[in-house]
Formats: C-alpha cells, structure tokens, sequence
C-alpha cells in the first residue's frame, strides 16, 4: 500500500436516499455507497465545482438486487467495479465449472463492509458463487490524485480466473481528446452501434482508423454527441504503460487514470457519443483481462489468475490536473 500524504477530510453523507461516505481533499470530492458495490457516485473538481461522472435525475437511488441486469436494473451512473467478468456467462474451469456469473460480476450490487482508517476509507465484500475477498483502500497520495488500492483474496486451495475492469462514467466536453501512451497502434473492436468499425473481433489502426466504408476516424477526437454512435474496443494486447488520460478542452482541465500495467495490463474504451441513453460519457475501462469475460481472454492468453490461498494486488489513480497532459 502506498503511504498517506495528503490531510483527508472523511465523513459520513448521503447520495439521494442512500448513505455515503465523502472523502474529500483541498481538490477533490469523492462520494462512495458502501451498501451499494462501494461505488463511487460522484467526482467533484472544486477548484471550478465539476462534476465529473455522470448523474441521473431522480431523489431515489435505483439500487439492483443481486445477479440483476446492469442496465436494466442498476443506476447506471458514477464508477463501479466489474469483476469478476463484465458479460454473463459461465464459469467454465474445475472445481465452479458451471457456475453461472451475473452481468458485470458480484460486486457491483453487493453491500461492503467500511471503516475509517486514519486517512483512508477500507471497504470490504465478499464473494457469493466463488470464494474471495475484495477489499479497497481511499485515499489521497496528492490533492488532485485519488488514490484506490485493491486487494483480492482467494480463501480457496483453487486458482480462480477472473477480469477487474473499472466501470467510470465520465461525463465528455465537446472537443475532449482521449490520450494514449506512445506504442498503441492497434485496437479490437467489441461493439459498433453504427457498423463503421466492423465486427466484433475486427482490428484497426490506432489513432486513424480505417472505416468500413472506405473513410478515416481519428479515434482520439470524441465526435459531438449529435454523432448518434456508440464503440466499446481494446487495446490490442498488453499496454506500453500503465495509464490513459481525457482532455476537456472548455474546462481545460486533464484527467488521467493511472495503473499498474504488470497486473492490470488491458484497456477498454467505450465512447457514447449520444447513442446509448442519450447520453454523452465515456467509459476508460484499465482491465487484468480482455474480452470482457475471463474464459474468452484465457483462449486469447490474456486472462487474469490469483493462485489458490494468494492474493492479487493493484490500484486505480484518478488525477485531476489544469491544463493538457505533458
């Protein structure tokens, strides 16, 4: 775990009906749900009052039971966590061969555990199919960096496979620019509302890539939400570095995620540009797998693994700096 630098402010709150947990810097406000998968329901830039992930009308929260349909029956809304996979499917290994994981994994809709260390948030869940602990530490290493650290834990002799995406949805700016590190030339499309980057599995070039009718898309420009489209693609294969970074250019302010890449190697990337909800958002999703479930990333050998009675450890950083990334 890293060090506490930064004086914390922590506190209990409310999110529309529901109980929160706020931490907050001389920067940032983060606003966490503990009964519902910890997530993270807002993300506030005080210096100009932004929030940065997207919120939806209503006094009550929409809070879906366990193994519910994300979409259908969740909020939609801020950061969760995905794990262990993103799309239903089936445990297919020795000894949960069989077993069925609910959409977007356990614990996005599970209740954790919390308590205040000091000038960190611990929280807790356990899982209900498979035999592991999560655990994740808040806290601040800058006034503009939250810091969140992750640990899971298999309490079984057996090795379990397993994907952890972060789930943020980032509110866009018109103009914004997504920034990758110096060496990505490839990505794997997963999804095209319009049908212009191909079908799924279809690699193309990265940044300009080449449309299905023949034309150009510089993917690093988000297209207005007026564009109507909507893509989820990876990275292809393993990242050069651990990060990715959102420009908005009319509030000139950079937002970085940063990650370890030897145990969260994967990056996916879902702009909406209007199509989904009418909603304009983004999802930076740094991943351990690919292929948004863990049997399908084990056939391509980009599955992750925490080795029976071992943990795996990782984290998350969000930075919130002016300006545009150096």
């Amino acid at each position: 775990m890293r060090g506490i630098s930064v004086s914390t402010s922590i506190r209990q709150s409310s999110y529309k009906d529901q109980r929160a947990v706020t931490l907050e810097s001389g920067v940032i406000s983060a606003q966490f749900l503990p009964a519902v998968g910890a997530n993270l329901c807002s993300l506030i830039y005080k210096p100009r009052g932004l929030e940065l992930l997207i919120q939806r009308p209503g006094a009550g929260y929409k809070v879906a039971s366990y193994a519910g349909d994300y979409v259908a029956d969740g909020e939609c809304a801020g950061m969760d966590d995905m794990f262990p996979t993103i799309d239903r499917c089936f445990y297919d290994r020795y000894p949960w061969q069989g077993t069925p994981i609910p959409d977007h994994g356990e614990v996005w809709s599970l209740p954790w555990e919390w308590a205040i260390e000091g000038e960190r948030l611990h929280l807790t869940t356990w899982g209900v199919r498979f035999p592991y602990r999560l655990e994740k530490w808040i806290s601040f290493t800058e006034a503009n960096v939250l810091h969140i650290a992750y640990r899971l834990t298999n309490v079984s002799a057996f090795n379990l496979d397993f994907l952890w995406a972060a789930h943020p949805m980032f509110i866009l700016e018109e103009g914004a620019e997504l920034i990758l590190p110096e060496g990505v030339e490839c990505i794997v499309n997963m999804l095209s509302y319009s049908g212009e980057l191909g079908g799924y599995g279809n690699e193309l070039a990265w940044p300009v890539a080449r449309l299905r009718n023949g034309g150009t898309l510089d993917l690093r420009h988000i297209r207005p939400k007026q564009t109507c489209d909507l893509a989820k693609y990876y990275v292809k294969g393993r990242l050069p570095e651990g990060w990715c970074a959102l420009t908005y250019p009319q509030s000139h302010l950079t937002l970085t995620l940063s990650f370890p890449v030897a145990q969260v190697p994967y990056l996916a990337v879902l702009p909406n540009e209007g199509a989904w909800q009418d909603l304009y958002n983004i999802f930076l999703e740094p991943a351990t797998a690919t292929f948004d479930r863990p049997d399908i990333a084990r056939l391509h050998g980009q599955c992750s693994t925490v080795q029976g009675h071992g943990a795996y450890e990782w984290y998350l950083d969000i930075a919130l700096s002016e300006g545009r990334r150096a």
